[in-house]
């Protein structure tokens, strides 16, 4: 999660960057229901490859 983060938030440390998609994950409900049909769990560092595609589609290309 920490690299697509950085993608997302570049100016960012790591540590931001994460917290700062963790929200963006929160605020987007149908996000946070395709992640757990994905078998998404809370305190996961690493996405699967699925995991990553579901965040990119509800959330965009990482800088558009």
């Amino acid at each position: 999660m920490n690299e697509l983060a950085q993608e997302y938030f570049p100016r960012s440390t790591k540590r931001s960057a994460v917290t700062q998609l963790r929200r963006w994950v929160v605020l987007c409900v149908p996000l946070q229901h395709r992640l757990e049909e994905l078998s998404f769990h809370k305190g996961q560092r690493v996405l699967t490859p699925l995991q990553h595609e579901a965040v990119v589609e509800f959330l965009g290309e990482p800088g558009e």
